[in-house]
């Protein structure tokens, strides 16, 4: 069992925590186990917030390419293949919670006015939360921290971790020189002259003005970091180790939720509302026809229990993923983990997935039989790739949303061509219905 029972040290280190309440705003983390915002906590509400401006329409900043260029393509955040399984990850986080004593209190709103007003109803000693890669993730963040510490009607303190990667921020290098060192450690190195940083912040404020139990990931954190993959691997092998999972919270840690509403999760239908509602086609090209064939095809996936995706982890780990066919384009015969979607929704950590690994290739070694432990060592090699790409983000900032993406470190030069949609949809529309 990955969730194992907390330990007595554990418990006394609970006891001595600077704040005895904590608001958990669940994000990309819809899961109980290995969840850094649970621990060493005495009384622990927990909260989910639907945002609507996820699910309705938004400008992507890029011209429709028919030389209009007043017309932006629209979209949405949560298409509705996500939102059915996000619905799905809701209801079983909120069945864990109930099972402990408590229950997820759900809201639908702006998160920013959301979790001050709750702050302040359950009258908190902290709000807690995930950092997740994307800017304007971060900037949502930043907001929420200056107002839970300076300006909302609940002043409080604020803890954020980041859960979604393998490898936790803090365990990475701060100096741009060790970045250099270890990811080229037989080149010589040159000394760096005096001057100002090349990162740009990109208008992100460093987390460093907040309380110090802020994660630091703002882009001027990974000054030095590699642009290559491979270079950032092997630092990240270097001077960082997976951390040991978290234990489950047990019952006396989640506070009871006897006479708070805690709310209703909506429906597939009423989310995707605003979308259906719209005349306006998705990324100028997507008819309303399509979209309603998605809509109706996301109602009938089965429903998923998030809780026994422990089990199909160790179920692929120790039967599946030493033979995974992985040249195929194919989840079918256990050729794939299907993890993506676990990932994404943090009903799984990545954490959780290399324990696992670990746990089966030490069996390996002790059985001596058919399969190496090598042969399932691909998924951590599959985390550690998924970290650079979570980083970058981490990185880039705003400027992960430029039109023409950052030159190829080993082909600068070559040619490269933006297509608009408008001049290519019959393709497109050919590719979103599987032709």
């Amino acid at each position: 069992m990955l969730c194992g029972i907390v330990t007595i040290i554990s418990a006394l280190v609970m006891l001595q925590s600077s704040a005895s309440s904590r608001l958990i705003w669940h994000r990309r983390d819809l899961r109980l186990a290995d969840n850094e915002l649970y621990h060493n906590i005495q009384k622990i509400y927990s909260v989910y917030v639907f945002d609507p401006s996820d699910y309705s329409l938004r400008h992507t900043g890029i011209s429709d390419g028919n030389g209009r260029n007043e017309s932006q393509l629209q979209s949405v955040n949560h298409g509705p293949h996500f939102s059915r399984r996000l619905i799905d990850a809701i209801h079983s986080l909120r069945c864990s919670l109930q099972s402990l004593g408590g229950d997820l209190i759900v809201r639908i709103g702006n998160p920013l006015q959301i979790i001050p007003q709750l702050a302040d109803e359950l009258q908190v000693d902290e709000v807690a939360f995930s950092e997740i890669p994307g800017y304007y993730e971060f900037q949502q963040a930043d907001k929420l921290k200056k107002i839970l510490q300076f300006g909302g009607p609940h002043r409080c303190k604020v803890f954020t971790t980041c859960s979604l990667t393998l490898i936790h921020p803090d365990d990475l290098p701060t100096d741009p020189e060790v970045w250099k060192r270890l990811a080229r450690p037989n080149e010589r190195q040159k000394k760096r002259g005096k001057g100002k940083s090349n990162v740009k912040q990109d208008n992100c404020s460093s987390n460093n003005e907040y309380t110090t139990n802020s994660v630091r990931i703002d882009p001027g954190r990974f000054e030095g970091m590699p642009k290559i993959m491979g270079d950032f691997r092997r630092v990240a092998r270097t001077a960082a180790s997976v951390r040991q999972l978290y234990d489950c919270p047990n019952p006396q840690q989640i506070a009871s939720t006897r006479n708070l509403d805690t709310g209703k999760v909506p429906s597939l239908d009423e989310l995707m509302k605003s979308l259906l509602d719209s005349d306006v086609s998705i990324l100028g090209c997507i008819p309303k026809e399509v979209i309603l064939k998605l809509v109706e095809s996301a109602k009938e996936i089965p429903h998923n229990n998030h809780n026994i995706e422990e089990q199909r982890l160790k179920d692929f780990v120790e039967n599946h993923a030493a033979t995974a066919d992985r040249s195929l384009c194919d989840v079918s015969n256990n050729n794939s983990s299907m993890l993506s979607l676990p990932l994404a929704l943090g009903t799984l950590s990545a954490r959780q997935v290399y324990h696992c690994v670990k746990e089966e290739q030490r069996k390996l070694e002790t059985e001596q039989g058919h399969t190496s432990p090598d042969d399932i060592n691909w998924l951590v090699s599959h985390m550690e790739m998924r970290d650079y790409f979570l980083f970058n983000c981490f990185r880039d900032g705003a400027s992960a949303y430029k039109l023409y993406p950052n030159k190829p470190v080993h082909k600068p030069n070559s040619p490269r061509e933006w297509l608009p949609l408008f001049a290519n949809q019959d393709k497109f529309i050919r590719w979103i219905n599987g032709k």
